[in-house]
């Protein structure tokens, strides 16, 4: 279907012609008219704009020759020569990696019998069993192997006729107890995982692992089966690993059930139930120990067909679910590829699914009358109308070198010029658009929903509340300091790992840190940008989303696993917060049997530095105290929430910039290059000063900070020919007279005159983060600083803000410093020993400075 435009390019209503979505020309007139506005302001050199997903016809302008996935697909790289795709090479390459991670039946039947044997639970396993092809083949296998099974639906209010009729035919005929069970929200969490994932995949998945756990852990049941084929389970479990360099199937293992009680636990629930069925409860994939492929499974049920009838009202890519094809067909508008794109080729590849047959499941169009419908009744706007439009356009700008032009200045250009329909809701600044014979290449270009280019991404629990308000929205200004953070998009978290002196109960946990959270709304702080003004702005989250506390049970791991799982636990923290939402804070439980219990805690940056650390310790001990003696809770005043980093006046920033300044010293002539950082960045140990010479740097002007700064503007210059150098510094630590403050990377970039560097347009070369003393927990209460030799929870700087990222903190008096960067500068560094030399300046320049202090 197309949709006319109008001379000027606008499309015309589509209920005033009969006509959904734009056509090809249509499309790229709408491209060129927001184009030409932007490139109407004055500070953008370059403009590019892309109508997400083109129409459900369009065919994929290449694809690979040896596996047909979707040229479109995200981050796939076609080999230029042999056309070939880097997933197909990958699996080349690490074939029999990828295959060991996979076992056979025996080994599957051998660990539910071991498990259900310990657990001495009436049944071996609960099967996920949704009617179709592929569940219904594996209830059979399972009841083949001689396994006691119980079986699970959920039904989500779209399951096909059809396959409930199956559900009832299959375990009656085979004699298998079954329960039926359904979510009386459910439309919500679909409307939910459409905003999130483009997908009502993910969000039915939740909800039917929630209730399968629940199931499984009243009912005694110490296993789920699911039917997961192997191309779901690489690209929905694997894959992430595979693109870090890791195959390893037993180390991979240990971070997926670390990542799994996290998925289930860091959520709304509240009741220790839930928490013990992660614990208690595996997930095994039947597919991950059977070879069998499509033909395989088709052939089985063809001998069972007395009991299992094809649904003929549910889409090619399921065999169950009538509702997938909304998924298909919003992922497919909204991203511009399909969302079983990524698994039905990995089915390929290992040679389950004939390539003729992935490309008629995933080209097959979907029933646009039922998916409309379908959409009404769940309330998730069609991406096919015209007031849709907006949401399916992405922005891509380059501005020129110092100028301040951001988002929100082009929003506000283009919301000038345009009609609403067509204001682009992602917008991605570059430093340059990447064109070929001055035609853009879409591909390189990054996807704005991965969060490629955004400084901070506004999510869907609420946020959009506080956007384009006055000052009478309930929002309050930003400080100083987090206006700053929040400009350069470098705000990160920090965390803290506790020894408990007891084994608290969960429920005492939560009260304790429920206090704490409530008495600090810092705590509970969000942040947005208000349309009018384009400043930020500070609200307020209800205290039952802001920091939820989840337990995870080590009781039956190794100490020596304890590191890894700890880091992966913390890693999975982190990436659960969100200031736009007021996430602001996430705590766990680490319990370890008959060892001391631990608590595991990560707190963003913009709702506490150095200082809020030691005052928000402080409130935790006094409040776990009082709960195990029964009192009620009494914590003493907070302070005020709109200054939760400490004193960020502006003069407070200037003495800082002045004094980083005047330790940097004059840069002489020429800049210092840094390679662009690129993928996950690695640590270096850049190695420690002695507690001797920590406070000789620490009494020296500026501080440490101030000396570091000067030490690598040598190193590097040394390092790479050139002395001038671009900081952006965050300070944390407290000074004589002064509380802790924070230093925002943008401030000090503008205060202090420094030479740029090359790390593209308005941006520092280096990041440099002092985080202060690491003894922020009280001398007398019910915990302790953990110390696990190999276990550093420092601040992980995000990437891509700077090339190079630098943190320091003191440990026991002496002051550490670690670097952080990517390839092909990490491993420069590393050759060439740098991080070592920064030590050394600064132990000499200490050194110094005692031999002349009178």
């Amino acid at each position: 279907m197309t949709q006319t435009v109008t001379p000027e390019g606008t499309p015309q209503d589509p209920a005033t012609t009969g006509q959904d979505l734009p056509s090809a020309e249509s499309i790229r007139l709408i491209e060129r008219q927001v184009e030409s506005v932007l490139l109407e302001h004055p500070d953008v050199l370059d403009a590019a704009v892309v109508f997400r997903g083109g129409t459900l016809e369009d065919a994929p302008a290449e694809i690979c020759v040896r596996c047909g996935m979707d040229g479109r697909y995200p981050g796939l790289d076609l080999d230029a020569g042999t056309g070939v795709c880097g997933l197909c090479t990958m699996y080349e390459e690490h074939r029999d990696e990828i295959h060991g991670y996979f076992g056979d039946t025996e080994a599957f039947a051998a660990r539910i019998r071991e498990r259900a044997a310990a657990a001495g639970s009436d049944y071996d396993c609960l099967l996920l069993f949704s009617g179709g092809k592929d569940s219904t083949y594996v209830l059979h296998q399972l009841v083949r192997l001689g396994l006691r099974v119980m079986t699970f639906t959920f039904d989500n209010g779209f399951i096909s006729k059809t396959a409930l009729e199956n559900v009832e035919t299959v375990t009656a005929a085979l004699g298998i107890d079954h329960v039926t069970k359904t979510r009386a929200d459910q439309n919500r969490v679909f409307v939910q995982s459409l905003k999130e994932h483009k997908s009502v995949c993910n969000g039915c998945f939740r909800s039917l692992l929630d209730l399968a756990n629940q199931l499984a852990y009243d009912r005694g049941i110490p296993s789920i089966v699911t039917g997961l084929s192997r191309g779901q389970i690489i690209d929905e479990r694997l894959l992430w690993f595979y693109r870090q360099g890791d195959f390893d199937a037993e180390r991979i293992e240990k971070q997926l059930a670390v990542g799994r009680q996290v998925y289930h636990r860091v959520g709304d629930r509240t009741d220790s139930g839930s928490d013990r069925a992660v614990d208690e409860v595996e997930v095994v994939d039947y597919f991950r120990y059977s070879e069998v492929t499509k033909d395989g499974i088709r052939a089985l049920l063809a001998e069972t067909s007395e009991m299992w009838s094809a649904p003929k009202d549910t889409g090619f890519c399921s065999s169950n679910c009538m509702i997938n094809d909304v998924g298909v067909y919003v992922h497919k508008l909204e991203r511009g590829f399909h969302n079983y794109e990524s698994p039905t080729r990995w089915e390929v590849r290992l040679g389950h699914l004939a390539r003729a047959e992935a490309d008629a499941e995933l080209r097959t169009p979907v029933n646009i009358h039922r998916v409309k419908s379908m959409l009404a009744r769940i309330g998730y706007t069609d991406p096919g109308t015209r007031e849709a439009l907006g949401s399916r356009l992405a922005a891509y700008f380059v501005v020129r070198e110092g100028a301040t032009t951001d988002e929100s200045e082009l929003r506000a250009a283009a919301a000038a010029r345009l009609p609403e329909f067509l204001h682009p809701e992602h917008w991605v600044r570059l430093d340059e658009v990447p064109r070929s014979r001055g035609v853009v290449t879409r591909r390189a270009l990054p996807d704005p929903l991965d969060g490629a280019g955004k400084r901070l991404q506004l999510s869907a629990h609420g946020s959009a509340a506080l956007v384009g308000g006055d000052d009478g929205d309930g929002t309050t200004p930003v400080t100083a300091a987090q206006q700053a953070l929040l400009e350069s998009g470098r705000a990160g978290a920090r965390a803290l790992l506790l020894d408990l002196d007891t084994r608290p109960a969960l429920v005492d946990v939560r009260r304790a840190v429920l206090a704490v959270v409530l008495h600090h709304e810092a705590l509970r702080s969000r942040f947005a940008l208000r349309a009018s003004d384009g400043r930020w702005r500070r609200g307020t989250a209800p205290a039952a989303t802001a920091a939820p506390v989840a337990a995870v049970d080590l009781t039956r791991r190794a100490e020596q696993d304890e590191p890894a799982l700890l880091r992966a636990l913390e890693r999975k923290l982190r990436a659960r917060l969100d200031p736009a939402a007021g996430v602001l804070a996430q705590v766990v439980l680490v319990e370890r049997g008959e060892r001391p219990a631990r608590l595991l805690l990560v707190v963003h940056e913009l709702a506490a530095d150095t200082a809020g650390w030691r005052v928000l310790l402080d409130d935790l001990a006094t409040a776990l105290t009082q709960v195990r003696a029964g009192t009620p809770v009494s914590l003493p005043p907070a302070a005020a929430p709109e200054r939760p980093a400490g004193d960020t006046s502006a003069a407070a920033i200037a003495d800082t910039a002045a004094a980083i300044a005047a330790g940097a010293g004059a840069a002489a002539d020429g800049h210092t290059a840094l390679p662009p950082t690129a993928g996950t960045p690695a640590r270096h140990d850049g190695g420690s000063l002695s507690p001797a010479h920590s406070r000789a740097l620490a009494a020296a002007p500026g501080g440490a900070a101030a000396a570091v700064a000067a030490g690598l503007r040598d190193v590097l210059g040394a390092a790479f020919g050139g002395t001038a150098l671009s900081l952006a510094v965050a300070d944390h630590t407290a000074t004589a007279g002064r509380p802790a403050r924070l230093v925002a990377a943008a401030t000090a970039a503008r205060t202090v005159t420094l030479p740029a560097a090359a790390a593209g347009p308005g941006r520092a070369a280096v990041g440099l983060t002092h985080l202060g003393d690491a003894a922020v927990e009280p001398e007398d209460g019910p915990f302790r600083a953990a110390r696990i030799p190999g276990l550093r929870l420092e601040a992980v700087p995000a990437v891509g803000h700077h090339p190079l990222e630098v943190v320091l903190q003191e440990r026991d008096g002496a002051l550490s410093v670690d670097w952080w960067s990517a390839e092909p500068l990490h491993r420069e560094l590393t050759g060439s020993g740098t991080p070592q030399q920064l030590v050394e300046w600064l132990t000499s320049h200490a050194q110094n400075m005692q031999e002349h202090t009178p």
